[in-house]
């Protein structure tokens, strides 16, 4: 299996929507419907594609001296093969390029029981992210946000 990364463009919009459908349990129905389409037109990132199937995407922005992981995501068929991996690290690679030195990415807290994010935190961590920041929030369903970040040699 033969990963190839390739940037974030327009065209692969609808591949990265359909992604995202297949991920109920962590992109919900307004993160798909709302959210989701206009961050991903705005938003750097690269797509993974095996065989000409766009498989995997990562999204990312420029705030506070950081890349922060906007979204990612990865079809059901494809988890547990390496292509978060690959995406993170093309990431990783953007942040060498702009001579930034933290990887950014906010998710839902351990505090919350919730087996997908469960799996999240332990793909970033894993990846070499460690916690920054932990805020109680007004959102039922995301009640405690947690903020991790990689440093990133340049």
């Amino acid at each position: 299996m033969t990963i190839t990364i390739k940037m974030l463009t327009p065209e692969y919009l609808d591949d990265v929507m359909a992604i995202a459908e297949a991920l109920p349990a962590w992109f919900d129905a307004d993160a798909r419907k709302r959210a989701m389409p206009v961050d991903i037109r705005y938003q750097d990132g690269f797509v993974a594609d095996i065989g000409g199937e766009i498989v995997g995407f990562i999204s990312f922005y420029i705030s506070e001296g950081r890349v922060n992981i906007g979204w990612l995501g990865v079809r059901p068929a494809y988890h547990r093969q390496g292509i978060g991996a690959e995406l993170v690290k093309a990431a990783g690679s953007y942040c060498q390029l702009k001579g930034i030195q933290e990887l950014s990415v906010m998710t839902l807290g351990e505090s919350v029981d919730y087996e997908p994010y469960e799996t999240t935190r332990a793909f970033y961590h894993k990846m070499g992210f460690r916690v920054y920041l932990r805020a109680q929030t007004d959102n039922p369903g995301c009640p405690e946000e947690i903020r991790l970040k990689k440093i990133i040699e340049t």
